[in-house]
């Protein structure tokens, strides 16, 4: 039971630094990230990260319960409750990965990715305009290709690919591009590492969870197969309803003598 104790705390620790790391990174990621879901269809492939942000956020009363049961053991609904939460939060990482599998997917096809940034770099929206200079100022690319996708569409090249800002429909123009290549290499770079660290980190947090889980089941079985582990065995005793005197030598009849 004290080894078990101890498996315990120790995966409480490890959920509670992974949770932590892996829902900050995801919920950072895509905050920055956020360019992506204007400027390519990739927008339900980047929304999986929910399901990460989501499980990790299940870690944190996870590894609160892991810490208590050391101390009640005998405690089926703690043991139950934990036992929910693991399961609960390996389904969500599982399908989080079966999610992110898809970017990857998405990703192989790199015609697919620059048709769909190509068409969004047609459209008129500023919120579209916006997204493309926050990923050309960020990656220090212009075009998707390269800048003279711009020209496509008749316009003329966008702050941003001279390293300026894009803060309006009245502002100055690129002359002369400062960065020559497209964003449609570093953009798919970025992505795969994304996707690959996630998966990875969700990885290593479920096999965590499942050390849990046969730390909790095993506490939950040892209890109802041994329930009164850890107790003296108690001698038996027998109750004796006559009296005290009853047995002794020099309470016995006279044995009848002799004629």
């Amino acid at each position: 039971m004290k080894n078990n104790g101890l498996i315990l705390f120790m995966c409480a620790g490890l959920l509670l630094s992974g949770g932590a790391i892996l829902g900050g990174s995801t919920v950072w990621s895509l905050l920055r990230m956020s360019y992506y879901f204007w400027t390519s269809d990739l927008g339900v492939e980047l929304g999986s990260g929910v399901l990460f942000v989501s499980g990790s956020l299940l870690c944190l009363p996870t590894s609160w319960l892991a810490t208590l049961v050391p101390y009640h053991p005998r405690s089926t609904t703690l043991l139950a409750t934990l036992m929910i939460l693991v399961i609960s939060g390996m389904m969500l990482l599982s399908i989080g990965i079966s999610s992110i599998m898809g970017l990857s997917r998405a990703l192989r096809d790199t015609n697919a990715l620059n048709t769909s940034m190509l068409r969004a770099m047609s459209f008129e929206a500023e919120a579209v305009k916006s997204a493309f200079a926050s990923m050309q100022l960020e990656m220090k690319c212009c075009g998707v290709n390269s800048p003279y996708d711009w020209y496509q569409y008749g316009r003329i090249l966008p702050p941003s690919c001279c390293g300026r800002v894009w803060i309006g429909k009245h502002t100055g123009h690129c002359e002369s591009p400062l960065y020559t290549v497209g964003c449609l290499r570093p953009a798919r770079a970025e992505l795969r590492m994304y996707a690959n660290s996630l998966a990875v980190l969700a990885c290593a947090i479920i096999i965590v969870k499942a050390v849990t889980l046969f730390a909790a089941a095993y506490t939950l079985v040892t209890n109802v197969v041994e329930p009164g582990a850890g107790s003296k065995t108690q001698p038996l005793r027998i109750a004796c309803l006559a009296s005290p005197h009853a047995f002794s030598p020099n309470a016995l009849p006279n044995a009848p003598a002799h004629i």
